[in-house]
């Protein structure tokens, strides 16, 4: 379905992806952990195309765009398959949930904002927020700003949702209830490629845990291998250190 080929991105001459292949299988669940700066987020925005990739191929289904030679409309078309969570919500301030959600619907599919705005009710109800449809994001908590955010990329029913450490700016006490949305996404077998430092879930939810270190793919594997026999020395270190944490 997905497929991610030589994938190269370089900051300031220095390569932050080196060269990532990465399959990806409909309705699959792949988990991406490693140490922070290895390049994981910025995998996903490449794939998007919200970073420019320096080479590389990005195919989902039959389309396939190559990073030296991507038009705007090729862009356009890969954007429309996949729909991406942020560490921090990246809501419009200035808009309700319910508005946040539809704005998408409305911008980019070209949707009747009524249309737009009656599917944004039903997703909310769907994320259990139906009753926040008219506040606005500084009225909601951390937990339930994500929520949004995940609800808006539901709202493109994309091929494929992008997931970047959708928890990693949430108090506590919020990380629990969106973990249980993603779970619920996974168990209607949404394509999801996630980057999280959560091991629970990663060992619970995933179909795939990829290990990625110095902007390569070091190993990857079903979660009960990776998790109890790791092959790489880099993966065991790395499990043994944010364990034991």
């Amino acid at each position: 379905m997905i497929r991610i080929q030589n994938l190269v991105k370089k900051f300031n001459g220095q390569a932050v992806l080196n060269g990532i292949d990465l399959d990806i299988n409909e309705g699959e669940i792949i988990v991406i952990i490693g140490p922070s700066g290895t390049g994981k987020s910025t995998l996903l925005r490449c794939i998007n195309f919200l970073e420019q990739p320096d080479s590389g191929q990005i195919s989902i289904d039959t389309d396939k765009v190559d990073a030296l030679a991507a038009s705007r409309k090729d862009i356009l078309k890969l954007r429309r398959n996949t729909s991406f969570v942020f560490q921090n919500y990246a809501l419009f301030a200035n808009k309700t949930a319910a508005q946040n959600i539809a704005e998408g619907l409305t911008t980019v599919w070209g949707r009747p904002k009524v249309e737009a705005m009656a599917e944004a009710q039903q997703i909310l109800t769907d994320i259990g927020l139906a009753d926040k449809a008219d506040s606005y994001p500084a009225a909601l908590s951390g937990g339930q700003q994500q929520r949004v955010g995940i609800g808006r990329a539901m709202a493109s029913h994309s091929k494929v949702m992008l997931f970047d450490e959708p928890t990693s700016a949430l108090d506590p006490e919020w990380v629990e209830e969106v973990l249980q949305l993603m779970k619920k996404l996974a168990q209607r077998q949404q394509t999801m490629l996630v980057v999280t430092h959560e091991m629970s879930f990663a060992r619970d939810v995933a179909d795939r845990v990829v290990f990625m270190e110095g902007g390569r793919i070091v190993e990857q594997g079903p979660p009960e291998q990776i998790f109890s026999n790791p092959a790489d020395p880099r993966t065991r270190e790395f499990l043994r250190k944010v364990i034991r944490a």
